[in-house]
């Protein structure tokens, strides 16, 4: 369990860094301020940030639980992670961005 909690502490930590970088690159794209490079910044950090945000949550529900194993649990958090993360990958390679300027 310990082992839970501190990966929900580093997920946080990453999270909120990923996230912040996401919403300026996101509001610096809206804006056109340095536009090719906060474009591609912004939908470089789409995925991490998505993926950190799954991870926070399931480590916080995980902790929830109580002491003992959990397998069917685990196997159910890992497929439901390589999921989401199979989706947002089809979803960035496969729909095309459009760079509006």
């Amino acid at each position: 369990m310990k082992t839970t909690e501190n990966l929900k502490k580093v997920a946080l930590i990453l999270f909120i860094i990923l996230g912040l970088g996401h919403i300026v690159t996101g509001l610096m794209t809206a804006n056109g301020y340095f536009m090719p490079l906060s474009f591609i910044i912004n939908h470089i950090l789409d995925i991490p940030f998505a993926m950190m945000a799954l991870i926070y949550g399931l480590a916080s529900i995980r902790t929830g639980f109580k002491e003992g194993e959990h397998k069917i649990a685990n196997i159910l958090f890992i497929v439901l992670a390589l999921l989401i993360f199979a989706g947002l990958i089809y979803i960035n390679v496969f729909i095309p961005d459009i760079i509006t300027s």
